[in-house]
């Protein structure tokens, strides 16, 4: 990273509408909105065909700065930390192939918020207008406060998928990885907003199946008021995907108790 810049990061006095940038688990710097501003000027981004419209900066030529032109390798995810406890990690693949932007106002004079949520002090966005698959494909964070810089395997070691795993077990990986590792967590690792779903004991373990799948297709048909959304309905392959994630859980679930059984004294 630049020195003077920073130095100028790290000097001046954090603000509401700061972002912390971290590596490693450990603080780098924050930057001020007024400085991404100067970093890459602001453009109102029109989201849905104009129902959504906000002021926006990019976020790669934050990266480069920030991480000195990072590895965009296929292990290096950025994770979007938010004020709730919602983790996001954004493969860094996507970022360096789609444009991707730190939403930080209405660009309309609507109130900055979606659904009666608040979305500053910022919110992750896609240009869906000219690459419509992000709608569905992308991770759209919000309340941003900070970003990390990981190597996946790393930090998320113990959520990946069992050696040898099958198909269906790493296709159910991916789909979770994508629309569940944000909130929930596998083995202490994920989001901090619901339960972990394999220790110390696998949803699979006392949740029968067929409850489990309807759980992921629409929460509220098992669990009055649940708050947690069902897969997202526009995922193409929607009805296979739900049955992968359960597959991967189950051989997470096998994989623990694996290592849990006491091994056996030597002769």
């Amino acid at each position: 990273m630049n020195k003077a810049w920073l130095l100028l990061c790290l000097t001046l006095p954090v603000q509401a509408q700061d972002l912390e940038l971290r590596q490693n688990g450990k603080p780098m710097s924050s930057i001020s909105l007024a400085q991404l501003k100067k970093l890459a000027p602001p453009v109102s981004l029109k989201l849905d065909k104009g129902a959504h419209n906000y002021w926006v900066v990019p976020v790669k030529p934050l990266l480069d700065r920030a991480y000195q032109s990072p590895d965009y390798g296929e292990d290096i995810s950025f994770v979007f930390i938010c004020k709730d406890g919602y983790r996001s990690p954004v493969k860094a693949e996507d970022l360096k192939k789609f444009p991707a932007y730190l939403a930080f106002a209405s660009s309309d004079d609507k109130p900055f918020e979606l659904n009666k949520k608040t979305l500053g002090p910022f919110y992750l966005v896609w240009d869906t207008e000219k690459y419509p698959q992000r709608k569905t494909e992308g991770n759209w964070p919000f309340q941003v406060t900070a970003i990390e810089r990981i190597k996946f395997s790393q930090v998320y070691s113990r959520v990946l998928p069992p050696p040898k795993s099958s198909p269906q077990v790493q296709h159910g990986f991916a789909v979770f990885r994508k629309n569940c590792l944000s909130c929930h967590q596998i083995n202490g690792q994920g989001g901090a907003m619901a339960i972990d779903l394999n220790s110390p004991l696998s949803v699979t373990e006392y949740i029968k199946k067929p409850y489990l799948l309807k759980i992921i297709d629409n929460p509220q048909s098992v669990r009055a008021r649940a708050t947690m959304p069902g897969l997202d309905v526009a995922l193409k392959g929607r009805q296979q995907a739900i049955s992968d994630i359960v597959a991967y859980l189950e051989a997470k679930a096998a994989q623990r108790r694996q290592k849990s059984k006491p091994t056996k004294p030597g002769k």
